[in-house]
């Protein structure tokens, strides 16, 4: 059952909201007005190049460098939003895992397309390293496509540096592009905040007309997933994203990494973004994700 608020938040959204005709330009004009919210007075912000990449250190009162880090990864469907739209996301993540947040500025699709938004993530998550960033007390955290990417990153931090992070937490992860989806006849009916035919779409303009959405560095959850960090796999009970992060869930499971799929009763795709809002759903997402983050950086 969706709580009230939620239901409302889903009915005051424009109609055919992120469907399945929505170009990447229609796209980027859809997520402008859901992002960008400005912060709090007292949230600190510091541009710098990790690697040559730009990103972005935030903190709020709540966080405490002694603690650890965080790595955002932001979502977007890989073609819209940048660095400055997102910083009220990480302000999110910061003050719910109480940690400094550095937010990567990865670059777009289609402009930019696959590998360049992964290359982004690693070059710069490699950069934060030699600047000083630890990562046993580092935290990835990806939102939407962003969970994909933060899940990537960490199977290239494992294959390339072995220097992984302490836990991959994917919100909503967009975690294989060949997504399986809910259809408008799913078990559960359509995610009422956005298609797979979106996805689908979004997919191309990341690949390529040609490219492979089995390709692991793009979908993660098809690679080899043994020896990464725990992974917390995020999902709204009726989220579009739900299917492939069940499947990603056992498959890991089955290689002997723990990965728990942690479903966010009566939540849809994104849920987690309506904290702002005192979304019931999102409050119950976030203080799940708080616990996950406490048993690896400590309460």
């Amino acid at each position: 059952m969706t709580s009230g608020l939620l239901a409302a938040v889903i009915d005051g959204m424009p109609t055919h909201f992120a469907g399945p005709d929505a170009d990447a330009a229609t796209t980027r004009a859809m997520m402008a007005p859901l992002h960008g919210h400005p912060l709090h007075r007292d949230t600190d912000v510091r541009i710098i190049a990790a690697g040559g990449v730009r990103c972005g250190w935030l903190s709020t009162p709540a966080s405490s460098s002694e603690r650890g880090a965080a790595v955002f990864f932001h979502g977007g469907a890989f073609v819209s939003c940048d660095l400055e739209a997102y910083l009220f996301y990480a302000e999110f993540v910061a003050d719910h895992l109480r940690v400094p947040v550095v937010t990567i500025d990865y670059r777009l699709a289609p402009e930019h397309r696959f590998p360049a938004a992964l290359d982004d993530c690693t070059t710069a998550y490699a950069g934060l390293i030699d600047d000083g960033l630890v990562p046993k007390r580092t935290v990835f955290v990806g939102d939407s496509c962003g969970g994909g990417l933060a899940l990537a990153t960490a199977r290239w931090a494992r294959d390339s540096v072995d220097a992984g992070p302490a836990g991959v937490v994917s919100l909503s992860g967009w975690v294989d592009l060949d997504t399986l989806g809910y259809g408008p006849d799913g078990r559960l009916g359509p995610d009422p905040f956005i298609s797979e035919g979106f996805l689908r779409n979004r997919a191309c303009d990341y690949l390529g007309p040609e490219g492979d959405p089995w390709d692991p560095r793009a979908s993660p959850s098809r690679g080899t997933l043994s020896g990464l960090p725990p992974l917390l796999l995020q999902v709204g009970e009726v989220d579009v994203t739900r299917l492939d992060a069940e499947h990603l869930g056992r498959a890991a499971r089955a290689a002997g990494t723990d990965a728990r799929v942690d479903v966010v009763h009566g939540g849809i795709h994104g849920v987690q973004g309506l904290i702002n809002l005192e979304v019931p759903e999102a409050v119950a997402a976030w203080a799940s994700v708080a616990r996950f983050t406490d048993g690896l950086l400590g309460s």
